[in-house]
């Protein structure tokens, strides 16, 4: 295990906890179909996830696709009505407590004590944590701009954002999950929350990231995955994504029942057919597939980069996979491309 790293700035600083070694990659979160049921109704649906340790997860998916739930489940708040999930291989249903305090977690819509000042909260909360830094929360305040001395009530929604964030980052944990971090933030300070998140990743702690902003998983993450009706319906490594393409064409005679697309090469899959329309997503590089492409007897053949936005919009854009011009336009309308 290695304790110390080099960073961009030239020092050597320590890490608060040990760096898993790249060929061993060890799970520090797994969850093995996990399901939570409310009378007929699956918040979440045999759910599976791997999270590797000194990564950063990003966790996909729209209001309602089963974010919270799941959380709520790994740190012991709900039971799980099957399945199971673990964080260091500590049981999240039978030892929550355990698994609580090595976890971090910036909830969606903290609660914090209204007739406190921010001060007082970042002692009183760093006080209770075994790892707790009120000397690193208060300098994260500093970065932040934020004013201490008001009282809770009387801070906007973005002070207490900031707040909450101070909280948590000054008590780092082996595993941090962060929810919505840089909401109701301005751009500028989102800017330096994605900074701090990754101060602390790179002292030591597996980060787990859901945000709507697409830019911010992009810039933050390693690794995606997609959470659609409870299940996590797909998982890749943001440099597969990069590299990855949608291929649009018409099937000739040699493309319909029985032609080149019944023997696929490995790395392509075929995500939509319709009529004589085919999108095909291709893994890796183009020229892997050109040989084949020249023999599959395609025609009108349209090649785009998939992105994150592309990968997203497979799985929940409600007319299918959107043209190339389509998400140009989405993205347009939001420069923050949220989803």
């Amino acid at each position: 295990m290695e304790y110390h790293s080099s960073y961009s700035d030239g020092s050597n600083r320590k890490r608060l906890f040990p760096m898993a070694q790249s060929n061993l990659q060890p799970a520090i979160l797994s969850v093995d179909k996990l399901t939570k049921q409310y009378g007929t109704f699956r918040a979440l649906d045999e759910c599976d996830l791997k999270v590797y340790e000194n990564s950063i997860f990003g966790l996909l998916g729209p209001n309602g696709s089963g974010k919270t739930t799941l959380i709520r489940c790994l740190l012991g708040y709900l039971q799980p009505t099957s399945g199971r999930a673990s964080v260091q291989e500590l049981d999240c249903c039978t030892q929550s407590l355990l698994v609580r305090q090595r976890v971090g977690y910036l909830p969606a819509e903290p609660k914090l004590f209204r007739m406190m000042r921010g001060r007082d909260c970042i002692d009183f909360f760093t006080s209770m944590h075994p790892r707790g830094s009120k000397t690193a929360a208060m300098r994260y305040a500093d970065r932040l701009a934020l004013d201490l001395s008001r009282r809770v009530a009387f801070m906007s929604t973005g002070m207490r954002r900031k707040l909450s964030i101070c909280c948590v980052l000054g008590c780092p944990s082996p595993l941090m999950i962060l929810d919505e971090p840089t909401e109701n933030l301005d751009p500028s300070v989102r800017f330096t929350v994605i900074d701090l998140i990754q101060e602390i990743h790179q002292q030591g702690s597996t980060v787990v990231l859901c945000s709507h902003i697409l830019s911010e998983i992009e810039s933050l993450c390693d690794q995606v995955g997609v959470l659609r009706q409870g299940k996590i319906v797909r998982t890749a490594r943001l440099e597969e994504v990069r590299t990855t393409h949608l291929l649009r064409a018409e099937m000739g005679p040699e493309g319909g029942p029985g032609g080149g697309l019944n023997d696929l090469p490995g790395g392509i899959r075929i995500l939509e057919t319709k009529n004589q329309s085919v999108t095909l997503e291709l893994a890796g590089t183009i020229d892997a597939y050109c040989n084949w492409i020249s023999q599959s007897g395609l025609r009108n053949i349209r090649l785009e980069l998939v992105g994150l936005r592309g990968l997203y919009d497979q799985y929940h854009h409600p007319d299918g996979i959107p043209s190339k011009e389509t998400r140009q336009s989405m993205e347009h309308q939001s420069t923050d491309e949220v989803l």
